[in-house]
C-alpha cells in the first residue's frame, strides 16, 4: 500500500478537502493500476471505483441520520 501522508490543515482551511486529495492520488492511482493490471479495464476500474465511493459516501450520510434520530429520541424520552 502506497504511504499517505498526515494532515496538514485543520478542517476549517479552505484546502484542507483539496490536501487530502493530494495525499490519496498516489495510493488511489496504484490501486487502479493493479486493478489493470489484474485483467479489468481502465473504464470498468473507473467505473468501479466511482461506485464504490459512492456507496461509502451513501453509507456515512445514512450513518449521520441514524445517529440524529438516536440523538432525538434520547432527547425527547427525558
Amino acid at each position: 500500500m502506497e504511504y499517505i501522508p498526515g494532515l496538514r490543515t485543520l478542517s476549517e482551511h479552505p484546502d484542507h478537502f483539496l490536501n487530502c486529495q493530494e495525499a490519496i492520488a498516489d495510493a488511489f492511482r496504484q490501486l487502479a493500476e493493479q486493478a489493470m493490471m489484474a485483467g479489468w479495464g481502465e473504464t470498468e476500474v473507473a467505473g468501479a471505483l466511482v461506485d464504490i465511493a459512492d456507496c461509502h459516501m451513501l453509507s456515512l450520510a445514512s450513518n449521520l441520520e441514524t445517529e440524529r434520530m438516536l440523538d432525538q429520541a434520547i432527547k425527547g424520552g427525558r
